[in-house]
């Protein structure tokens, strides 16, 4: 069976994403470790950015993009609607944590925390987008 992922022919900069989530997994554990409700909501503020098109208001874009350019790693363009997607995932978890966070509830916040921190690590470390596998899910079940 063909992988199914989202494309909107909108092309974006592999190592970049790759960068950015991992900002998002060191962050996300920060959060965790913290119980922090403030991390979370910046986390959620900047996917929200990133996933209903007013990416250049993300901070860890633009991080993401200044560390690529210092590094100098050799741009890769891949289609950013897997990306989107699954930034759409990640700022429903981030706003999750933060209701978990505020409402004092270690153990739920620990088991969203965890996920959001494997698949940012998976994205960042292997390029591996666990976003597009939910959506090819997704769209079977549909």
């Amino acid at each position: 069976m063909a992988h199914i992922c989202p494309i909107d022919g909108t092309l974006i900069n592999e190592p970049t994403v790759r960068v950015v989530a991992g900002f998002v997994a060191i962050t996300a554990a920060v959060g965790v470790y913290f119980q922090s409700p403030v991390v979370f909501l910046f986390l959620a503020y900047d996917f929200y950015v990133r996933s209903f098109d007013k990416k250049e208001w993300s901070l860890f874009r633009y991080f993401g993009i200044k560390t690529v350019t210092i590094i100098d790693i050799k741009e890769k363009l891949i289609d950013a609607g897997g990306k989107k997607f699954a930034s759409k995932v990640g700022f429903i978890f981030s706003v999750l944590l933060t209701v978990a966070a505020f409402l004092q509830l270690p153990v739920v916040m620990y088991a969203l925390g965890g996920i959001l921190v494997l698949f940012a690590t998976l994205e960042s470390v292997l390029a591996y987008c666990v976003g597009c596998k939910i959506y090819t899910f997704y769209t079977k079940i549909w």
